[in-house]
């Protein structure tokens, strides 16, 4: 069913922060599991530290010390100013109406950094063979005059290859699939001045898509001497213990505890704010095997003011140096006007260690079957934690399987065909166990990056109950020895605090701002009451549940759960503003019927999201690339919007000839008008929640949509007026939103939607809607209302 695979691209568009429990277009239940590379390790977190140790290794003495740095750029990061050559002009170049740019160059003695972007990139063609776009990487080459490769350095202090969040300040139009890009290889030589950059296949795009085998060439020159970077303050190491600490002593940079110190080491001024690097540091006997490592989460501190309020920062990706028994750390501000001293804080932090390994053998007999399972009941004895073995059983090789830990991955050259899956408890929740077979299945070894035979636990819902799979190329048989480790979480409680003090600021001091009329613990209290809606109010609200089928059901009830009705199977419903009838998405197409008759006709075109105009006469929606109007008769379809091609969501109507809509835009979405009957369109503002969804009130004067601020990972919920000015937060980011809330006939309440963890499986959730009044604060679960809320008519 064409255009109903908005659900894959929009997860595509919003990579990150978006929990995985929210099903972005309700239409599509079936759920398609990508479980890639990258999934997989940040699953496994043992096994990814064996691979960046194996990288780290290779990288041994090419890493970027920081204390050589004397400046910083945005976008670039630390470099040498000495000897420091640069881009001379910036350089594109245009293929088929795809442009590829050079934007910034820098070569000093350690690197060659490179930041590239496109434009012209299309989600059609991202999406032409199959939903969410590849490639995600692509080997870029840097080729030197005398035809020499430099190959990219794989740089270990980046999260699955994100470029610096600095970068910002190169822009690319037109959103996803467009990227910019960030690229770091050894040094050029210093009579290397005429580069090319060669782009086999562009970011995002499947092979055919678009242009490939890019080579971009540019020059590079001194850099001149009146080009400035921002200053690098490197604060001197004042250790203070946990004890002096408490005690008031001067300030410190750094505190020790509990064999761990946290330390403040850079601060560097920039135009908007201020960036702080730092590190965690720590000795192996702080493990009681003597073997360990810090979980990534650890570093996530919290910034206060000399007032105790706390300051929203966000993680900075930087060309951080691999040391054993240290993690570097680095985050920034949004201004620079602060009441000092600023502190960073850590009252935790999360390790795990492994255990030595333990050894026990097993007879799988001569003959065993594929899905025999031997009852085994052996308990073993792990620094003080009893782990049951229960049993193990022969399976095939699951089709979508990986081949189970270190032995079978997607890039080995053997495909792995059986698993031995071992199934255990433990009263210790979090624990990890690894088996090898002592003497696994010769593997193939040439242009293989490693053998088979072992493989880690993976837990779906009761962390204390776990399997771990051992994968082989044939059935195995007889006497067999294996090799079992364990990985133990182990956290660390205290207080580890890190100073500065920052200079005066003529900025002026930031003006507090209203708090979230829903606050996460308001939340909390209303979903765990059942209680009864105390308010009266009128007018038919519309909601979707999914009851087992392709698409959800549709209900028709009062605020309050009354009256409730079965309408139809179908998506994104939309009642008119009388209430006399309903629009929506069913599997031949766009939909209306009427409510009181319960006659449907259908528009003969698919689409969604759909608003109806103030007098009922007409409804918008779109196909994602395309906003269409259309009479409610299913009569006079015609295009809307100079945005074709671009991802695009309706979100209300003015007047009957002046439509609000999102198109994307960059890392979000801009909010535009577009009137029917002139062409003219005004920009209105940008928002940043993924989807583009927002509602217009009824009066025409009030937006509401999902954000997401400075310092969040997720979006709030917020209204404001049409240009963006008087805007109150309704829900704060912590409390688990969907993207879209609807707003109330008088325009006096909102319904947000939200979601809450299965008590029975916390891998499933349910809807809760709740009622907010924005200007007021008031706040109402709606605890009789089943599904997701999406519509409220007279």
């Amino acid at each position: 069913m064409k255009n109903h695979r908005m659900k894959d691209l929009l997860e595509n568009i919003a990579r990150d922060a978006v929990p995985d429990s929210v099903n972005l277009l309700p239409r599509i239940s079936a759920q398609i599991e990508r479980r890639n590379w990258m999934t997989r390790l940040r699953a496994r977190p043992i096994f990814l530290t064996l691979i960046i140790l194996f990288v780290l290794t290779l990288l041994a003495g090419a890493v970027y010390a920081i204390g050589r740095m004397t400046g910083y750029m945005p976008g670039v990061g630390f470099v040498e100013t000495s000897a420091l050559r640069v881009l001379a002009q910036p350089v594109s170049v245009t293929r088929d109406g795809i442009t590829v740019s050079v934007e910034q160059v820098i070569v000093d003695s350690e690197r060659t950094v490179i930041v590239y972007k496109t434009e012209g990139l299309t989600v059609e063609a991202a999406n032409s063979k199959g939903e969410g776009g590849g490639p995600f990487s692509s080997e870029h080459l840097l080729r030197l005059p005398d035809g020499t490769i430099l190959k990219e350095k794989i740089n270990a202090g980046y999260d699955g290859g994100a470029p610096e969040p600095l970068i910002h300040q190169t822009q690319t139009e037109g959103g996803w699939p467009n990227y910019v890009w960030r690229l770091v290889y050894p040094p050029a030589p210093l009579d290397a001045n005429e580069l090319t950059l060669e782009i086999p296949i562009l970011q995002n795009m499947p092979a055919g898509a678009a242009p490939e085998n890019w080579e971009i060439p540019f020059r590079i020159k001194p850099a001149p001497p009146e080009m400035t970077f921002a200053p690098v303050t490197v604060l001197p190491t004042t250790d203070v213990s946990a004890a002096a600490e408490a005690e008031d002593s001067a300030l410190s940079n750094a505190t020790t505890l509990d064999g761990f110190t946290f330390q403040l080491d850079n601060v560097v001024e920039l135009e908007d704010g201020f960036l702080f690097t730092g590190n965690l540091s720590w000795d192996s006997s702080v493990f009681p095997t003597g073997q360990g490592m810090l979980l990534t989460e650890t570093i996530v501190p919290i910034l206060t003011d000399g007032n105790n309020q706390q300051i929203p920062i966000e993680r900075v990706q930087l060309d951080a140096p691999y040391e054993e028994y240290k993690m570097a750390w680095s985050y920034r501000t949004n201004r620079k006007a602060f009441e000092g001293p600023l502190t960073f804080t850590i009252s935790s932090i999360q390790t795990t260690y492994s255990t030595p390994p333990t050894d026990f053998s097993l007879n799988l007999g001569q003959n065993p079957q594929i899905g025999q399972t031997l009852e085994l009941n052996r308990d073993f004895q792990i620094e003080g934690h009893t782990l049951h073995l229960a049993s193990v059983t022969l399976e095939n090789m699951p089709p979508d399987s990986d081949g189970g830990g270190g032995g079978g991955l997607e890039w080995n050259c053997a495909r792995l065909t059986v698993q031995l899956k071992f199934a255990f408890t433990t009263q210790k929740s979090g624990l990890e166990i690894f088996i090898d077979d002592a003497a696994p299945e010769p593997m193939p070894t040439e242009g293989c990056i490693s053998g088979g035979g072992g493989g880690e636990s993976e837990s779906i819902v009761d962390p204390t109950q776990f399997t771990t799979d051992v994968g082989y190329l044939n059935i195995p048989n007889g006497q067999h020895q294996f090799s079992m480790t364990a990985s133990i979480p182990k956290t660390f409680d205290g207080v580890w605090k890190a100073s500065w003090n920052p200079p005066l600021s003529l900025e002026p001091m930031p003006t507090p701002q209203p708090g979230a009329c829903l606050t996460l613990e308001k939340w909390t209290q209303l979903t765990s009451q059942n209680a009864a809606l105390s308010v009266d109010l009128g007018g038919k609200i519309i909601t979707t549940l999914n009851e087992g089928n392709l698409l959800p059901t549709i209900y028709v009830s009062r605020p309050d759960g009354s009256n409730s009705q079965k309408i139809a199977i179908g998506a994104w419903p939309s009642p008119s503003n009388d209430g006399a009838k309903l629009a929506y998405s069913a599997q031949d197409g766009l939909r209306v019927i009427d409510l009181a008759s319960g006659q449907t006709s259908a528009f003969g075109v698919d689409g969604y999201r759909i608003v109806w105009s103030p007098d009922d006469s007409r409804v918008m929606f779109t196909d994602t690339f395309h906003i269409y109007t259309v009479n409610a008769d299913g009569s006079d379809l015609q295009a809307a919007t100079a945005d074709s091609g671009q991802v695009l969501a309706p979100v209300g109507w003015i007047d009957n000839q002046t439509i609000v809509y999102s198109v994307l835009s960059g890392d979000g979405f801009k909010l535009k008008t577009y009137n029917l009957q002139n062409g003219g369109t005004e920009d209105l503002f940008a928002i940043h929640n993924k989807a583009g969804y927002a509602a217009l009130s009824p009066d025409k004067q009030w937006l509401v949509f999902a954000d997401r601020e400075f310092g969040e990972t997720n979006w709030g919920i917020f209204i404001s007026r049409l240009d963006g000015s008087e805007r109150r937060l309704a829900a704060e980011p912590e409390v688990p939103t969907a993207f879209a809330s609807i707003w109330s006939p008088d325009g006096q309440w909102l319904v947000v939607n939200t979601h809450k963890a299965d008590d029975e499986n916390p891998l499933a959730y349910e809807n809760v809607a709740v009622l907010v009044n924005p200007f007021t604060c008031e706040a109402f679960a709606l605890n009789q209302i089943d599904g997701a809320a999406e519509g409220w008519s007279r």
